[in-house]
């Protein structure tokens, strides 16, 4: 009788043990929780640079249709070019493991991450916002649109910056 007292002690001490297990399990894992995870920050070379931007984030900078973004990635670069070379109005986004070398002309909030602005006039602007995931660079060409639109060219750029650096989960 004594080993049967033994015997069901040792299973009830591992079943404790087995459900104090699980429960660490679930605890561990939001228990069901409906609490949104985040999600993790994208790789530069992860990236898919022409799903940064949309209709809506494009529309102030281009004045041409620009719904189809072309790629162009290089090795170290992942691109999308949106916009037309031949009227000087296009946007690239681009993402790359490292920032361009030199000083900034001035910097700019973006997502409450700050950027650099390392060209800067009313016909173009290069911004660019570095992570500990990579660096996000937009190119902004305004053409004839710089004319009429007396705005600072990189302020225009932030909207767009803000949606992409969203879009890769960095801010």
């Amino acid at each position: 009788m004594y080993s049967s007292r033994t015997a069901h002690a040792a299973r009830a001490a591992v079943l404790a043990t087995t459900l104090a297990a699980v429960v660490a399990t679930l605890s561990a894992c939001g228990g069901g929780s409906d609490e949104a995870v985040p999600s993790a920050a994208v790789n530069w070379d992860a990236a898919e640079p022409c799903t940064l931007a949309d209709d809506e984030t494009l529309a102030p900078l281009i004045t041409t249709d620009s719904s189809e973004g072309i790629t162009a990635d290089r090795e170290d670069r992942r691109a999308c070019i949106w916009g037309m070379a031949e009227t000087l109005n296009t946007v690239t986004i681009s993402t790359t493991g490292a920032p361009q070398p030199g000083k900034p002309l001035r910097t700019l909030d973006v997502g409450g991450l700050e950027s650099r602005v390392l060209a800067e006039s009313k016909y173009q602007c290069i911004l660019e916002v570095t992570t500990a995931a990579g660096t996000l660079s937009i190119e902004t060409k305004f053409g004839l649109d710089a004319i009429t639109t007396p705005d600072r060219s990189c302020d225009r750029s932030v909207g767009l910056a803000e949606h992409a650096v969203n879009q890769l989960h960095w801010a």
